[in-house]
């Protein structure tokens, strides 16, 4: 299900960002120049962990910035961002995060099997352990393949 989602040319790697918000701008970044979603999609993502908390926090060092289809998805996709040096989500030591997916879901289908199939490679620690560790995009995609 993510071979056809999250596309090589949608892998970023950083050392480092400012902050959270920055690493949600520069996730999405992919989407947004492709035309899959419109900059009120990423306000929207910043938004709702304002507004909700770290939800988006969904395992080790592990984020999935999201949002509502109608907050502008224009077509399905997926982007990632590894960053080398952790950023805090909501700058709580608590959330420290090194890969950020960002998920555009143009239907709740499609948002639920991508987490199904995020959640099934990630769930297995060695596989957990090679997407932190990655440095390469052909690293990060065969992780990803491991569905």
């Amino acid at each position: 299900m993510l071979q056809g989602l999250l596309l090589e040319e949608d892998i970023q790697f950083e050392d480092k960002v400012e902050n959270w918000e920055d690493a949600i701008r520069l996730v999405a970044h992919p989407l947004l120049r492709k035309g899959k979603i419109e900059e009120s999609y990423i306000t929207a993502m910043i938004q709702n962990v304002k507004e909700n908390g770290p939800f988006i926090h969904i395992g080790d060092h592990l984020a999935l910035p999201h949002s509502r289809p109608e907050d502008g998805v224009r077509e399905k996709g997926m982007s990632l961002l590894k960053l080398s040096e952790p950023i805090n989500l909501l700058n709580d030591p608590e959330h420290p995060i090194s890969v950020f997916i960002c998920l555009a879901a143009s239907d709740n289908t499609t948002h639920l099997n991508a987490l199904i199939s995020l959640t099934k490679i990630l769930s297995k620690k060695e596989n957990l352990k090679a997407l932190l560790e990655s440095t390469t995009v052909d690293t990060v995609s065969q992780v990803l393949k491991g569905e």
